[in-house]
């Protein structure tokens, strides 16, 4: 007998399920036929698509240690990581160095 949901990657969300004030995050598939919940504590090693650009990625300890140490909130593979420190950083010094004229 075929199943109702054909196998597919995980897309993940963090989400709270937990009831009378206590809180239990896990990731949730956000595929519309798929009911599929993982605790956070398990997540890690676990194959998924990244959410934003749709390749498979595996949720390691940076993702689950993200910035302010919480998992992100929708898992993405280190290559969509916007790296906008170096950018700034040129900028600052190409900016300081047209400001700087040697004396003569």
């Amino acid at each position: 007998m075929p199943s109702r949901v054909a196998n597919h990657l995980h897309r993940y969300k963090k989400v709270d399920i937990g009831r009378n004030g206590k809180k239990y995050t896990v990731y949730k598939c956000m595929k519309p036929l798929c009911s599929h919940y993982i605790p956070m504590h398990l997540a890690e090693g676990k194959m998924c698509e990244c959410n934003k650009c749709g390749d498979t990625m595996i949720i390691s300890k940076a993702v689950l240690t993200h910035s302010g140490k919480k998992p992100m909130a929708r898992p993405h593979c280190p290559n969509c990581i916007k790296r906008r420190k170096n950018e700034t950083v040129e900028a600052l010094a190409d900016y300081l160095n047209a400001g700087i004229k040697p004396s003569a």
